[in-house]
């Protein structure tokens, strides 16, 4: 393949986009600094966006060097799931030439890597070993399930920097999918892959709606999209199995949505949002597990994304609130709880009452990818402009710019409650910043300048209708306090603001035994005590910890106190156990069990 001609399309780009500001790409750490170089306290999604950054660029055991990115289009044997072909080099080209597009900045060595890529598809279109028309195995769905990842990286690419390549791989590779549908969506099929083989099982084919629903924005073939109409209408929540894969066809339904305004595909999607939170496969920390009911046993940092892209896009197509609050909640907790201190994002073992130390895995061939590709998804929800003016949605630090005017918001929210919005603009500009309420801050307290903000209120959102100067900063505080939530059997998790908190085995030692999910804390009417000191590692959140009266199990004449924090903090130190369902003491019956046990001794 001719290289100019591969590049041609986007030759100037890359320049352009990296001389335009803001950029978060600009500002990736050294490959051999450690978490703890973040400095105590720095909790916004930023730091956490380039801690996995730097993993997907730098980083090492294993180092995503060309080489090892190809090995699942080769089908190089020795490294792990290479028979998902497609499926580590589709997420990587994906999520970096994403990442790329809304940083607005370039990424090394990404051209070549795709050229490479498309010089490797087969004459039939797919990518990997070959496929077997005739009688599938678990192989073949492997390999659909990587050729899908493939084909969404493609995309992700082609929107990036335009080249025709990369645009005949992906039909091709979409008219792959076409001539093998009468195989694929027959009931023999859907049948013989049930739950039982998860990430082999039918979710290889169902995932194929993204793909297929973006290529057909791309191309307006229409083929496509009748595929992934057809596809849609096949899919279902089974039993078991593989969450990733089911929601990942949700969040392609939703891109065919989009493409069609079909409100048939919008009612599945809302349909399904449904049956997930009323099933017991939604997590108190917002997030879901890896497989579903029975298969509960952990949680995937895959599914994790898809569940915060997926409830950000139900938000976007409705307006509803309550999407927008629970992709919040995940993102505050789950998908902030799953990062590991090296910036991967993998699997945590499910307790009764939280998580288990033991069993904590860096899923490099999936999950570190995947969770990188939620940052631009979290990025472009964090401000939205419309005719009612720019609104800040998503209490993270992101930036907007219009044509008229810039909003950039700069997080302490962890430290002492409060976002920073700054505003740029060329002149005095006249026009209404809309900043939301979530459901968690008793208030919001907003000054412009310092000075005490003029605002109206419309729904959840304060309204400033004012002329705008460059320079302009809005201070937003919001006004957060410690509180519970009944979370069934008689037990309740703990919140500060957005944070769930729990109590980790590593701040903790003392409170974890035998008989640990029987400790007891005292109501939480018993205000909490103060005196947690933040530790001297990346990712605290020191506004939530704090410290509550407990019973032991093992010798309940006694009271302890327990160190709670935000669940988040997990990310700067090593895998540890977190209980987050407390039951609760009655402390009548508590104090007359310690009288009769002291009269009785006696």
């Amino acid at each position: 393949m001719n290289r100019r001609n591969f590049l041609t399309a986007a030759a100037a780009s890359t320049s352009l986009l990296a001389t335009r500001a803001p950029s978060f790409l600009a500002v990736v750490p050294d490959a051999e600094s450690n978490p703890s170089d973040v400095r105590s306290g720095d909790e916004p999604i930023r730091a956490r966006y380039e801690l996995t950054l730097r993993r997907a660029l730098t980083g090492t055991s294993p180092a995503y060097t060309e080489d090892f990115l190809l090995a699942d289009v080769r089908t190089t044997p020795g490294r792990r799931f290479t028979e998902y072909s497609g499926d580590l080099s589709g997420r990587y080209i994906g999520a970096l030439a994403t990442a790329a597009r809304v940083y607005k900045s370039a990424v090394p060595g990404l051209d070549p890597l795709v050229e490479k890529v498309v010089a490797l598809q087969k004459p039939d279109g797919y990518f990997g070993d070959g496929f077997h028309y005739d009688h599938l195995t678990d192989l073949d769905l492997a390999l659909l399930w990587g050729n899908g990842r493939l084909l969404v990286g493609l995309i992700e690419y082609y929107r990036y920097r335009p080249a025709a390549p990369v645009l005949e791989a992906a039909r091709r590779l979409g008219d792959f999918l076409v001539r093998i549908a009468p195989l694929m969506l027959s009931k023999e099929t859907r049948d013989a892959f049930g739950a039982a083989h998860f990430a082999s099982s039918y979710i290889c084919w169902m995932q194929q709606t993204e793909g297929l629903a973006n290529l057909y924005i791309v191309t307006k073939d229409a083929r496509y999209k009748t595929l992934a109409e057809d596809i849609a209408a096949v899919t279902e929540r089974r039993p078991g199995d593989h969450v990733h894969g089911y929601l990942t066809a949700l969040r392609g339904i939703m891109d065919l949505f989009q493409a069609t305004g079909n409100a048939g595909l919008l009612k599945q999607c809302e349909n399904a949002w449904q049956d997930i939170v009323q099933s017991p496969d939604l997590l108190v920390t917002g997030g879901v597990p890896e497989g579903w009911s029975p298969n509960k046993h952990r949680t995937e940092g895959c599914a994790e994304a898809d569940w915060v892209r997926f409830n950000l896009q139900l938000w976007t197509a409705t307006a509803n609130p309550k999407y927008l609050s629970l992709a919040e909640k995940a993102t505050f907790n789950e998908f902030s709880f799953n990062q590991f201190s090296s910036g991967d994002y993998g699997h945590r073992e499910l307790s009764d009452t939280g998580f288990q130390g033991d069993g904590a895995v860096r899923a490099w061939w999936c999950c570190t990818l995947h969770g990188l590709r939620c940052f631009p998804d979290l990025q472009t929800a964090a401000f939205r402009n419309d005719d009612r003016g720019i609104s800040y949605d998503l209490p993270i630090d992101g930036w907007l710019e219009t044509s008229q005017l810039s909003a950039k918001a700069t997080s302490s929210l962890a430290q002492n409650g409060v976002i920073t919005i700054t505003i740029s603009c060329r002149e005095q500009t006249p026009g209404k910043l809309r900043i939301r309420k979530p459901d968690w801050p008793t208030a919001l307290t907003i000054k412009i300048n310092n000075a005490p903000a003029q605002r109206a209120l419309e729904g959840e959102y304060a309204i400033l209708d004012r002329t705008w100067r460059s320079g302009d900063s809005v201070s937003v505080a919001y006004d957060m306090a410690f509180h519970s939530e009944p979370n069934g059997e008689g037990r309740v998790a703990f919140f500060h603001g957005p944070w769930l908190l729990g109590a980790s085995a590593a701040d903790n030692p003392e409170y974890f035994s035998d008989l640990t999910r029987d400790n007891r804390c005292l109501p939480a009417s018993n205000h909490p005590i103060s005196g947690a000191q933040n530790p001297p590692r990346a990712f605290t959140v020191p506004i939530a910890a704090t410290r509550l009266r407990y019973i032991p199990a093992e010798f309940p004449e006694s009271q302890e106190s327990v160190i709670l924090r935000a669940v988040a903090e997990q990310t700067g130190q090593l895998p540890t156990s977190w209980e987050l369902r407390f039951a609760i003491a009655d402390s009548k019956l508590n104090a007359e069990s310690i009288r009769i046990k002291r009269s009785l001794s006696s």
